[in-house]
């Protein structure tokens, strides 16, 4: 009787971790933005949508979703660290708890410099683990590496989330708010967590990093964001040498090894202004991968751990 009361209890914690994933970047609704259902296309029928706050109290700052360039676009380093730089990180923090993240880069408010802040624990009453990241550089990436799902506040992680891997632990050098150099050795949670944003630096989202089948399956949304853009500067692939640059590699599959890009594609960094035009079922990009060449030379196996994120230790995050 005891074995069967320790596998129910195991069960309910792991359904709750599960509802706990989804909050990595999820959206906080107002009481008047309930999910919303959107017919974008006959072929891709009602799609349903959180919608991402139009207003943040105390700042004038606002999502920048998908495919706006400023998500995708170099940017600048902090060399001033005047009180400009502690109110605009004070600004981003207060947007990242409103918004219900656990992480917030300058890119994704619409401005490109280099500048993060994260908080691992998700809760404001945890004041002591916020961190001010200027001028990240990650300087080492374990071999080990976990998948777990990911989404993001650019792409409205509802319904655009999939599986990323990432190193296990991470060795990091920045500059916080007062420009004092930082050096730390991250793991776990945290340091999935500065990866992500540490990406959003280098104009990579999560969704570059999902594998075929995860793409594939948010692609209502993808295209419905990019309908929604009505600009023409829309950049809807990330920067090639950036991509090819990125640690640890994306995954192919559930069970794969990682993908390379076609150094020789030319990176589609256009916007699509018609449905002729939309991307395949595939995912926009899946074009530009191949699988990884051999050479004679040996290499340093990776280890490679594949986690389920249900089970996870970082009950935030999704």
């Amino acid at each position: 009787m005891g074995f069967y009361a320790i596998q129910i209890i195991t069960l309910i914690l792991a359904t709750i971790r599960i509802q706990a994933l989804m909050q990595y970047q999820k959206v906080k609704l107002h009481p008047s933005q309930n999910v919303v259902t959107t017919t974008i296309s006959s072929r891709c029928s009602s799609l349903q949508m959180r919608l991402n706050p139009e207003s943040f109290a105390g700042t004038k700052y606002t999502i920048t979703e998908f495919p706006r360039p400023s998500l995708r676009r170099t940017n600048s380093p902090i060399t001033d660290f005047s009180n400009d730089v502690q109110v605009k990180a004070k600004e981003m923090v207060s947007i990242m708890y409103e918004a219900n993240g656990v992480g917030l880069a300058a890119p994704q408010i619409g401005l490109n410099e280099l500048l993060f802040v994260y908080n691992p624990t998700g809760k404001e009453s945890s004041k002591h683990m916020e961190r001010i990241v200027c001028n990240p550089i990650i300087t080492k990436y374990s071999e080990q590496v976990e998948v777990e799902e990911e989404g993001c506040l650019s792409l409205r992680s509802d319904f655009a989330s999939g599986r990323v891997s990432r190193s296990s632990w991470i060795e990091v050098e920045y500059h916080n708010e007062l420009g004092q150099k930082v050096k730390r050795r991250l793991k776990g949670f945290e340091a999935r967590v500065f990866q992500h944003e540490y990406d959003h630096l280098n104009g990579i989202l999560c969704y570059d990093r999902f594998p075929p089948e995860d793409r594939e399956k948010i692609q209502k949304n993808i295209e419905y964001l990019l309908g929604l853009y009505k600009e023409n500067d829309a950049i809807i692939e990330p920067n090639e040498k950036e991509y090819i640059a990125m640690q640890p590699r994306p995954l192919t599959g559930k069970h794969m090894p990682p993908l390379d890009m076609n150094t020789e594609t030319e990176s589609k960094n256009t916007r699509i202004d018609s449905k002729e035009q939309l991307p395949s079922k595939g995912g926009f990009g899946n074009g530009g991968y191949k699988n990884k060449n051999t050479s004679n030379a040996k290499e340093k196996k990776v280890k490679q751990k594949v986690r389920n994120g249900a089970f996870s230790s970082n009950p935030t995050f999704k």
